[in-house]
């Protein structure tokens, strides 16, 4: 009997289930997560792949390949700028994604982290109680605020009603409120609800409330009788940098081929998104005056970047003499997510960034801490 392969795309509740049909029978698949990501202030359409599946009889057949393949071209007709997902090691790197998004932990123990409790009582009226359901809109905009430059955040739209899940996958969620005498919400804090561990998968707000959150928490970890407190945060987080006073243990973990991986799907259209955050870090900088028009060329096009007065303008490529930057998209991709250095990639095999060039690539791709919170997982 002759194979009959077929793709099939569905819309589904958070975007499109893309799946590989043999002879009509499901045999390998993923879902497009359409979302909203920041990349510094600039806001772009990402999607963000899950629900990667090949039944177990048909791997090893390239028919993975053929899905991932074909979503990447699904993508870049529905109008998509940059693809993003979570990874098992040296599989995701074949489809064209690169490592962008380092994992933080910081871990206070709580002998440590009951030192809080010195620096004096809260604000005056100042209160730490459980979220109700109908603050979740107000904790939404709080993130959104405290995220509004944080490369690789997702943007929670207004439909937004909590928490799907905390630090993993299946976690039930508690939240913690801090209000002022008001009772107006100022921060937030959210954990998981489990007994054997604590988890702060999230937390954003007035650091004037910070020593109320966590004393709060400390006597949640204390009831639940658990040794540490695991926070979930950019390295350079405001919380982050405020508990490193306690003491304990701050991590980050980069992989080399799995982990957080990003993609450009439409190199123009990105670029375009992304000219007022490159205008505003050329403009904020020593080098606001320089003219300088060059070329980005990728794997998946080419695109004018011209600087001047301060802004930085896109425009179409086109062959002339403006000096030309080589770099494959997965590399440009590191660039963008603050992954990698413009001198580290520059030393890459397929990379060519003239000399001229690199004092003003430095400036539009700077090292930052991108982050993607694990309730936005996909």
């Amino acid at each position: 009997m002759a194979k009959s392969l077929e793709m099939r795309v569905e819309e589904v509740a958070r975007g499109q289930r893309v799946e590989l049909l043999l002879n009509g029978k499901h045999v390998s698949g993923l879902i497009i997560n359409d979302l909203q990501m920041r990349i510094g202030s600039a806001v772009v359409h990402m999607g963000g792949i899950g629900g990667v599946h090949t039944a177990r009889e048909h791997r090893m057949k390239g028919y993975s390949r053929q899905v991932s393949e074909y979503a990447n071209e699904y993508m870049l007709e529905r109008g998509y700028d940059v693809s993003l997902l979570f990874g098992i090691q040296h599989f995701y790197h074949k489809f064209g994604f690169a490592c962008c998004l380092p994992a933080s932990r910081l871990t206070l123990p709580i002998r440590i982290a009951e030192k809080a409790k010195v620096e004096g009582p809260p604000a005056r009226g100042m209160k730490v109680r459980r979220a109700r359901k109908k603050e979740f809109s107000r904790i939404r905009t709080i993130y959104n605020q405290q995220y509004a430059n944080r490369t690789g955040t997702v943007v929670r739209p207004r439909r937004w009603a909590g928490f799907r899940m905390g630090s993993s996958w299946g976690s039930k969620t508690v939240t913690l409120v801090a209000t002022n005498v008001r009772g107006r919400i100022l921060s937030y804090a959210g954990f998981d609800n489990r007994e054997d561990a604590m988890n702060v998968f999230e937390l954003a707000g007035d650091p004037r409330t910070y020593p109320a959150l966590l004393a709060a928490l400390v006597r949640e970890a204390v009831r639940r009788r658990v040794e540490n407190i695991a926070f979930f945060l950019p390295p350079d987080d405001a919380f982050t940098v405020y508990a490193r006073r306690f003491g304990g243990r701050l991590e980050t973990t980069c992989h080399y081929t799995g982990g957080g991986m990003a993609r450009i799907i439409n190199l123009v259209a990105l670029f375009e998104k992304l000219a007022p955050e490159l205008s505003a870090r050329l403009g904020g900088s020593a080098l606001a005056g320089r003219r300088a028009p060059f070329v980005l060329k990728t794997d998946v096009g080419a695109v004018t970047l011209t600087a001047r007065d301060g802004q930085v303008s896109v425009s179409p490529a086109v062959r002339g003499r403006k000096p030309v930057v080589s770099i494959p998209q997965h590399r440009l991709s590191q660039l963008l997510f603050g992954f990698r250095t413009v001198a580290d990639v520059a030393a890459e095999p397929g990379v060519r960034v003239p000399t001229g060039l690199r004092e003003l690539l430095d400036v539009l791709f700077p090292f930052h801490w991108a982050y993607v919170s694990p309730p936005d997982y996909f």
